[in-house]
């Protein structure tokens, strides 16, 4: 790392570790608050995508004002404390439009977290393809760390929504009081016409598009788990520790995140995209082909590929493909599209399957859309044929 990474190093870990803390709530329980709210299945899946229509725009207007105001630190704390006011209403009323509203402000704004810190960081990094991994596996604690938490104490049970709202507070209001730690974020727009918006093959051509359709493929596929994982725990092994099997994948991750760069410079970004998406495929398939709970642990482990290796890849690809002062654009259309419109067509549609069809349909199905991916990437050698990134300034204003 460069001379600059102890100034850096530990505030970016430290918001990595608060954000994906209070990731560790609200991505298990939030379809178990709707549960205990009183909400069906089918109901919770429409509000779950409608979360994530809200988190493709959100991502993308939020991004597109920071990088144009430079505001990037006021808005990443705005869109941790807007989703605790947003659950603390929901918590009076039990009428659905309120829900819908509610749901629509925290996809708006909470989606909209990680490209924001992972835009910040591509700015303060001077190499941001090699370090981003050692910074961002930061977060896996977090998220393993808050889960144990959860599980041990067991007074966050899925059971009773109020309980899910404190644990959601408290870690979202700390990561966003942890954004002040962050230093001042370089302002790249001098370097607008910088040496990766230079190179062939570099800015948001058709073969950006083309990665980002692949990267759509992968996230509808691991949809399924990420919208009806817990539900799908609940009903089919009762009594299981729903925060202690999420925990598995994050901790599974460390290591993958950790070495993500050496991977990636050893077997190239598309490789790594096959391997993430063949991951996901047979993850899905696990749940139920061997339907038992050691089984499903196991199967908990290639989160190390479906997230560690498969995100790392996408975010390293921005980095190297679109130029510094139009990155956290860049993130805003990885996240959004990639990922919010993805796992929005993924939740809108499992919730009808699983009402009609059940889980066995749901994995079945989910887990052919990453095949077509790995198909795809055959014929996109190009698509990763692009110069190295412009170095940020070390220094910000």
């Amino acid at each position: 790392m460069s001379a600059t990474a102890p100034k850096t190093g530990a505030p970016i870990a430290a918001n990595y570790v608060l954000l994906f803390a209070s990731w560790a709530v609200l991505s298990p329980y939030l379809q178990l608050y709707l549960k205990a709210r009183g909400l069906a299945e089918s109901r919770i899946g429409l509000l779950l995508g409608l979360l994530e229509v809200a988190g493709v725009a959100g991502p993308l207007v939020i991004g597109r004002l920071a990088d144009r105001l430079h505001t990037y630190r006021a808005l990443l704390a705005a869109c941790f404390l807007v989703p605790v006011a947003v659950l603390a209403s929901m918590e009076t009323t039990t009428r659905f439009p309120a829900y819908v509203a509610g749901m629509l402000a925290i996809g708006f704004t909470y989606r909209a977290v990680i490209p924001l810190l992972d835009s910040i960081v591509s700015r303060l990094l001077t190499d941001p393809v090699r370090q981003y991994g050692r910074l961002r596996v930061a977060g896996g604690f977090g998220f393993v760390a808050l889960s144990v938490v959860l599980q041990i104490g067991g007074w966050v049970t899925g059971e009773v929504s109020r309980p899910i709202l404190i644990a959601f507070g408290l870690t979202a209001c700390g990561a966003a009081a942890a954004v002040k730690l962050l230093p001042p974020v370089p302002d790249l727009k001098v370097h607008r016409q910088s040496r990766a918006a230079q190179q062939p093959g570099s800015g948001f051509d058709a073969a950006f598009w083309a990665v980002i359709g692949v990267i759509f493929l992968g996230r509808f596929g691991i949809g399924a788990y990420y919208a009806f994982f817990s539900l799908y725990l609940k009903q089919t092994f009762p009594g299981s520790g729903v925060s202690l099997l999420w925990a598995i994948g994050p901790f599974a991750e460390i290591a993958t995140i950790w070495y993500s760069g050496a991977m990636i410079r050893r077997w190239g970004m598309r490789a790594m995209f096959m391997v993430s998406l063949a991951a996901i495929t047979v993850r899905l398939l696990l749940f139920v082909v061997a339907p038992n709970l050691a089984v499903v642990a196991l199967a908990q482990l290639l989160h190390a590929f479906t997230f560690g290796t498969f995100h790392t890849t996408a975010v390293a690809f921005i980095n190297a493909k679109i130029d510094p002062a139009r990155r956290g654009t860049g993130m805003a259309v990885y996240n959004a599209v990639g990922v919010g419109l993805a796992t929005f067509l993924a939740s809108a549609a499992g919730g009808w399957v699983v009402e009609t069809r059940g889980f066995v349909a749901l994995f079945v199905a989910y887990a052919a859309v990453p095949v077509i991916g790995i198909l795809a990437l055959l014929g996109l050698r190009q698509a990763f044929a692009f110069g190295t990134p412009a170095t940020p300034p070390e220094t910000g204003q």
